[in-house]
């Protein structure tokens, strides 16, 4: 699990407010200073947020669309790069002043801004989370001097299991912070109005204009990107055509007929690709924006190009079966023409079929 083995190392409270009736921007209230949380707190604290990230109906990974300057992920990068107290509690304030300036809208309410980070996952990663969260009233038990049970009423509680009313960001360092942004990093979005059967319900201003992030695109898009563009490699490699026709093939197994439920590039080209081609397709399909992590295998895009591998020759020739076919069934050859004439092809193509004839028209 991503977020297994939580810690938080330092935690600094902010706070924005809604706009004005004429749409003016009401300056956000930073400290600055972290908060110092008692050890029940600090526990039930990493909780919400363990439950929360954990909850797949309302959260998810999502890709990160902007890393410029002041982008939510560069703004992570700074935050986790300060050592001092002083310097991180200064530039967490990044945050609430960039979620004051994108809350346009007057009916967006306020709330805390609380700016974090640590570790987390196995082996630990580091990390910086964004939370805002909404105030609302409560009461609270209160045990008078003479024994009575009375309530205290409150008008700024947040964070509460039975309301919810708050939204994560959380960004997390894969790798070196010296690798450009935002290649090391991975985002994940917790919405609580975010179901699994509408990602739309998720408030666009948070996670978009706030922390420059998009919904990923979708498993069938990437499946289809990955196999036109390996098949787009394996066809522009230097390597004889039987070569070819076999990691084609190879291609259309990994993808049909293996049953994996995710594929990915680091998979095929050490299963199938030759060693000294491998480097140069990893870099190609990076080029090609063709994600590196496993990707879930979703065929809607291209069942009808898997359900037969065809191979085409000159004169309207053409050889087609269905993929596991050419696997175990068909094998093709090229051998040189000694005696080609001039205009004649100086290769013939040898096709080996493991079958006899059925029918002929």
């Amino acid at each position: 699990m991503v977020f297994e083995n939580l810690t938080v190392d330092r935690l600094i409270l902010h706070e924005v407010f809604r706009r004005l009736h004429n749409g003016d921007m009401v300056q956000p209230t930073l400290s600055a200073q972290p908060a110092t949380l008692q050890a029940e707190a600090m526990d039930a604290f990493k909780e919400r947020i363990v439950d929360a990230m954990g909850n797949s109906s309302q959260s998810m990974e999502m890709d990160i669309a902007d890393a410029t300057v002041s982008s939510g992920v560069e703004i992570a990068a700074s935050v986790l790069a300060k050592t001092t107290d002083t310097t991180f509690s200064s530039e967490s304030q990044r945050y609430p002043t960039k979620l004051a300036g994108v809350q346009t809208a007057k009916n967006l309410p306020g709330g805390v801004v609380i700016v974090f980070t640590g570790t987390a996952g196995s082996p630990a990663r580091p990390f910086v989370g964004v939370i805002k969260a909404e105030t609302q009233t409560g009461f609270r038990r209160q045990v008078t001097s003479g024994g009575a049970i009375g309530a205290q009423f409150i008008n700024d509680l947040f964070l509460t299991p039975a309301a919810k009313l708050y939204k994560i960001g959380m960004f997390i360092r894969n790798g070196a912070a010296s690798v450009p942004l935002p290649d090391a990093w991975r985002a994940h979005i917790y919405d609580n109005q975010m179901t699994l059967g509408n990602r739309e319900g998720a408030a666009r201003y948070f996670f978009e204009s706030f922390l420059g992030c998009r919904f990923p695109v979708n498993s069938a898009a990437q499946t289809k990107a990955f196999f036109d563009n390996t098949r787009d490699f394996i066809t522009g490699m230097n390597v004889a055509p039987e070569k070819k026709n076999d990691l084609l093939t190879s291609l259309y197994t990994y993808l049909k007929v293996d049953q994996a439920p995710t594929i990915q590039v680091n998979t095929f080209s050490s299963n199938y690709l030759p060693a000294d081609t491998r480097d140069d397709y990893r870099d190609f399909m990076k080029q090609k924006k063709v994600p590196l992590t496993a990707i879930q295998k979703d065929l809607a895009q291209i069942g009808s190009s898997l359900r037969l591998r065809k191979v085409n020759f000159p004169n309207s020739i053409r050889l087609q079966a269905p993929p596991e076919v050419f696997k175990d069934k068909i094998k093709i050859e090229t051998v040189p023409q000694k005696n080609a004439k001039p205009g004649q092809p100086g290769a013939w193509t040898i096709i080996t079929i493991k079958d006899q004839i059925s029918d002929q028209e």
